[in-house]
């Protein structure tokens, strides 16, 4: 005779169930939750400097690149410039955190501290922008164009004008060896800035290729007057808050944010060197490059990719006040007021990669001898 089937107790299974409809949602919640970390490196004014704040502008910017891949990007913004970025990956070489850093430049990448600790990658997004920008940022492509801007000088009209001191107009580095002149110019460190290093390279560039004469003797002729930061940040602060401090070497962008933020003409001007009945300036390009031996280098990749769209180098001009490296953006009307490439010529030119990459460190010594005498 057949058994009957023991007869089960509906209180039981109500609670089973229970359970399991429960670890169910709670599983799915926690899968939800989680999207795997993805670490960009960045300093610490990346996107940070238009009306809205860095937050706002990189979840405007980046938001759709988690969404497709889900994940969460996590920008790391260290406190300092790219020169301490690159001695952070440096020193986490053999256990990486960032798949990807922003802000290296076209001179820092020429040293091997920078180029050891990146991956070559060459984009196919490299189509959308100027194979000058990629040649002159990096034809290996262990960095892929980001933004770029001049470095130039640029004075307060506020405390000195073309009236005042017409030199302005066609201004020459023997112009700033007066007194008055060198004693009111703010650089940066060279060591530790990249528009600092960017005016050092211009004035050996001048000096050397155009005048033809030693260039440690304008350094020997400003030493004890001119005004020398340790960032930009810092330089921006003496120049701004000091009226005897006219000039500070800068981007040729800052009339543009100076118009923007004023609401009408802007109070700041360029002031380019002239020489061979030309306004010259140094270039700038920033990269971003695949961190070697990152957690996630096929995200790394396509995250470069991203950078090259429209979405994100549309919001390069108000925030970060440099050129898009894109070509078929319209930029902003304040842009009317700064100094384009097209309108200089480009010191880079007069000094190769291979030029500085054999001589920078010299360079450097010999402008610490002049410096900090004894």
């Amino acid at each position: 005779m057949a058994e009957y089937p023991v007869r089960r107790n509906p209180k039981t299974i109500i609670v089973v169930v229970t359970i399991i409809t429960i670890l169910i949602v709670a599983t799915y919640g926690i899968l939800s939750f989680w999207k795997p970390r993805f670490v960009v490196y960045t300093y610490s004014s990346f996107m940070d400097w238009g009306d809205e704040g860095a937050e706002v502008v990189l979840e405007r910017a980046f938001a759709p690149f988690e969404e497709q891949y889900g994940i969460d990007i996590d920008f790391v913004v260290l406190e300092a410039d790219a020169n301490f970025i690159v001695s952070r990956l440096n020193a986490e070489a053999s256990n990486p955190v960032a798949d990807v850093v922003i802000g290296i430049d076209n001179i820092l990448i020429l040293q091997e501290a920078a180029r050891n600790v990146l991956q070559p990658y060459e984009s196919p997004s490299l189509a959308l922008i100027n194979d000058t920008l990629v040649n002159a940022l990096d034809p290996d492509h262990y960095l892929t164009p980001f933004d770029f801007g001049l470095v130039t000088l640029i004075y307060s009209m506020n405390t000195i004008n073309t009236t005042t001191h017409p030199q302005l107009d066609n201004l020459t580095l023997a112009d700033l060896t007066t007194t008055e002149l060198a004693s009111a110019l703010v650089t940066e460190d060279p060591h530790l800035s990249s528009p600092g290093l960017a005016f050092l390279l211009s004035q050996i560039a001048i000096y050397e290729k155009i005048l033809d004469e030693d260039w440690t003797n304008w350094w020997e002729a400003v030493e004890g007057n001119i005004d020398v930061e340790e960032g930009w940040t810092e330089a921006w602060s003496s120049w701004s808050s000091d009226p005897t401090k006219h000039l500070l070497v800068s981007y040729g962008t800052d009339p543009a944010y100076s118009a923007n933020y004023l609401g009408t003409a802007p109070d700041t001007a360029i002031a380019p060197f002239h020489y061979q009945d030309t306004d010259w300036a140094w270039m700038q390009v920033e990269g971003v490059g695949l961190v070697k031996n990152g957690p996630n280098p096929d995200l790394g990749k396509a995250f470069i990719d991203y950078c090259l769209n429209a979405t994100v180098q549309s919001e390069i001009a108000l925030n970060q006040w440099m050129f898009p490296v894109r070509t078929d953006l319209i930029l902003p009307a304040v842009f009317d007021y700064a100094i384009h490439p097209n309108e200089v010529s480009i010191l880079n030119t007069l000094l190769n990669n291979t030029e500085i990459a054999d001589n920078l460190q010299s360079w450097l010594d010999e402008y610490d001898t002049v410096m900090t005498p004894g």
